[in-house]
């Protein structure tokens, strides 16, 4: 909702807010004051003083949706100033608000009234238009669906125009929308022509935190480029795995995810309320990541090669979900790290470890 209430900024007008109200405010008046806000706007529209955009939206807010609606669409008939605007944004909000802000909207009656209203407010270059509709078609249509190939040229016109132009919102969805879509698997399998890599969208998280210092999604920005590093993280400790077994050097790896790692430092301290969260998963993944790196030091030894083997597979067990365990997995972390304390100067001679690392080490011989 966030989103939705920034784009629904139209209605803050802010010379007329005390007899008018906003969204905002209609959302958490009480009943006498809903009474004057609605006589208020019924008054001022027969004065001509406010659109009747005005009051279309004050009913949809209210939960009064076809007198609403009407309202809002004889408007774009009538051509009034802002019809479509006001179409747009209070149809996203009533979509929002009645959890059909998915794919379930395409089968409303008033779906494709909403997009010919959101295309109109592109045309017209209508404040944060590219933006909306962008969000509109990226979440109303999804992979599987028919028209997705259709639309989703559409979809990245939309964002590059909205990025171009620094809107809100627009970087942070288009690196959302690379990460969830665009770079899925399951997209890419679909052999589809706007197939990007993952890391793309790392550039446009880096532009939203730009773009929204300041804003009420300031925060947003700065939790969608960690998250961003962890998916990292994570992709480079599952690849790990099956270069472990194919006996390949691991160092390059280690790099890049120790980079990663430094580079969600310098955004942990706004980290907002997923703080904690996204530093607990930054550290689990480099420091299994380091597990493995263990595992591969320790198989060299003749008696260690099955326990390693056997930790390894079980790091991420639906990875390798027919593999011929042995050996419980808490088992072998025991073994590993009582090794790893006993032969500790040995083993870190060539390689520094983490401090997330070590307490993990220590985490594990104090269950002994």
């Amino acid at each position: 909702m966030g989103f939705l209430k920034k784009i629904l900024g139209g209605t803050s007008y802010t010379n007329t807010q005390r007899l008018y109200g906003t969204v905002e405010d209609w959302e958490k008046a009480s009943p006498s004051e809903l009474k004057r806000y609605r006589e208020n706007i019924a008054q001022a529209v027969e004065r001509k003083e406010v659109t009747p955009g005005m009051l279309g939206r004050f009913l949809i807010v209210q939960g009064e949706f076809e007198a609403g609606e009407k309202i809002l669409s004889d408007a774009v008939q009538d051509g009034s100033a802002n019809a479509d605007k006001d179409y747009s944004e209070i149809l996203s909000y009533y979509y929002s608000s009645q959890g059909k802000y998915n794919v379930a909207a395409k089968h409303d009656k008033w779906f494709e009234k909403w997009i010919d209203a959101s295309e109109k407010c592109v045309e017209q270059g209508q404040n944060l238009a590219e933006t909306r509709l962008a969000d509109i078609y990226s979440v109303c249509y999804g992979i599987n669906d028919s028209e997705f190939e259709n639309k989703v040229g559409r979809i990245v016109e939309l964002f590059e125009i909205a990025t171009a132009k620094h809107q809100s919102m627009a970087a942070l969805n288009y690196g959302r929308f690379i990460e969830n879509t665009l770079s899925s698997e399951e997209y890419k399998q679909k052999n589809g022509i706007n197939y990007r890599p993952f890391d793309d969208a790392k550039s446009y998280f880096l532009q939203a935190i730009k773009d929204e210092k300041g804003t009420q999604f300031e925060a947003s920005a700065n939790e969608a480029i960690m998250w961003h590093y962890v998916e990292c993280m994570k992709r480079i400790l599952y690849s790990s795995l099956d270069v472990y077994f194919e006996k390949n050097d691991l160092t390059g790896m280690y790099s890049k995810i120790n980079t990663y790692y430094q580079e969600a430092q310098k955004y942990l301290k706004n980290g907002g309320v997923m703080k904690e969260s996204i530093e607990e998963s930054l550290n689990d993944y480099r420091t299994y990541f380091e597990l493995v790196l263990l595992a591969d030091e320790l198989r060299m030894i003749p008696s260690f090669s099955e326990i390693t083997d056997n930790f390894v597979w079980q790091i991420i067990k639906k990875h390798y979900p027919n593999a011929p365990v042995t050996i419980p997995k808490e088992e072998c972390l025991m073994r590993m790290a009582t090794y790893f304390v006993e032969h500790k100067k040995e083993l870190t001679r060539n390689r520094n470890y983490s401090q997330a690392f070590y307490d993990f080490i220590e985490k594990r011989l104090t269950k002994i």
